[in-house]
C-alpha cells in the first residue's frame, strides 16, 4: 500500500507543473496571482525535487511537527507526513485548503496532514520544530520577529527561493535554478553574564547578539563565536569555549555563566 501512496504522492507533487511554475513571471510583475486581489502571495506550486530538498536540508523526520506557511495545494505537508512527521498547512485560499484536503485523502494521509484557512500572520507557531514557507521576500521579512521569538530555539525554518534579509542562513542549497535556504532559531544569549571557569575563576562575560552571530568579551579579553539553536561557540584568548544556553545559565564541560539579574 505504501508504494501506491508514494506514487500518488509523487503524481500530485508534478501534476501541476506541466506548464511551468510561472516564479519568472511573478518576478517580472506579470504572472497570475491567486484567486482574489487582496492576496499578499500568490500561488505558485514548488517543483517536486524543490519539496524534497526543503524537507532533506530541514532534516524532516519522524516525530517533527511541521507548519508550512502558504500551503497550496499541500504538497510539502503531504511530502512531510509520507516522511512520518505531523504537518498541517496554513493557506487563505478556500478552494485551494479544499484541494489540499481532498489531496490528502487520496493518499491515505488525513490523519497525519491538516489544512486550515487562516491568515498566515494569525496562526500560533510554538508548537511547531520545523516552518517551511515560499512566499515573497517583503512577506519572509515581515514573518521574522514572529519567527525568532515565538519559536523555541533549534527550530528549523526552511524556505524556497527567498532569504530572511540579514538574517545570515545556516544552511544552503541549489537546486537546478532554484535556491533553498535553512535557518536554526537560535537562543538568547545575548547579556551580561558571570562566568565560572574550569579552575573556579570568576569573570564577567559580555555577548552582544545579532541572530546568530556572537561577539563581546570574556574577562576583558573579546571573542566571537556563533549559535545554532541553543549551543553557543566561540573563541576568547585563543581558547574554544562550548556550552548549551538556558534562559539563565550556559552550561559548558568545563565552565559555566549565570546570567546577572
Amino acid at each position: 500500500m505504501r508504494h501506491v501512496r508514494v506514487a500518488l504522492l509523487a503524481l500530485l507533487l508534478t501534476g501541476c507543473n506541466a506548464h511551468g511554475d510561472g516564479m519568472g513571471h511573478i518576478l517580472a510583475g506579470t504572472g497570475i496571482a491567486a484567486r482574489e486581489p487582496d492576496y499578499d502571495v500568490p500561488y505558485v506550486p514548488t517543483p517536486e525535487p524543490v519539496v524534497d530538498a526543503m524537507l532533506d536540508l530541514g532534516q524532516v523526520k519522524a516525530g517533527d511537527t511541521l507548519i508550512d506557511l502558504g500551503s497550496g495545494d499541500g504538497r510539502i505537508v503531504l511530502a512531510a507526513a509520507e516522511r512520518g512527521a505531523t504537518a498541517s498547512g496554513v493557506e487563505i485560499d478556500a478552494a485551494l485548503v479544499e484541494r489540499a484536503r481532498r489531496n490528502a485523502a487520496l493518499v491515505s494521509l488525513a490523519d497525519k496532514a491538516r489544512f486550515s484557512r487562516a491568515n498566515l500572520f494569525d496562526v500560533p507557531l510554538a508548537q511547531a520544530n520545523v516552518v517551511t514557507m515560499y512566499l515573497l521576500p517583503r512577506i519572509n521579512l515581515a514573518l521574522r520577529p514572529r519567527l525568532l521569538t515565538e519559536l523555541k530555539p533549534g527550530t528549523r525554518i526552511v524556505t524556497h527561493a527567498f532569504d530572511m534579509g540579514d538574517w545570515r542562513a545556516d544552511g544552503e542549497r541549489l537546486v537546478g535554478d532554484r535556491r533553498v535556504y535553512l535557518w536554526i532559531v537560535p537562543a538568547v544569549a545575548g547579556g551580561e553574564w558571570q562566568a565560572t571557569l574550569a579552575d573556579g575563576t570568576t569573570v564577567p562575560l559580555t555577548l552582544d547578539q545579532r541572530f546568530q552571530d556572537v561577539t563581546g568579551t570574556m574577562g576583558g579579553t573579546a571573542l566571537t563565536g556563533s549559535l545554532r539553536g541553543t549551543m553557543l561557540r566561540f573563541t576568547a584568548g585563543g581558547r574554544s569555549y562550548t556550552g548549551q544556553v538556558g534562559e539563565a545559565t550556559i552550561t559548558g564541560p568545563d565552565w559555566r555563566a549565570t546570567r546577572n539579574r
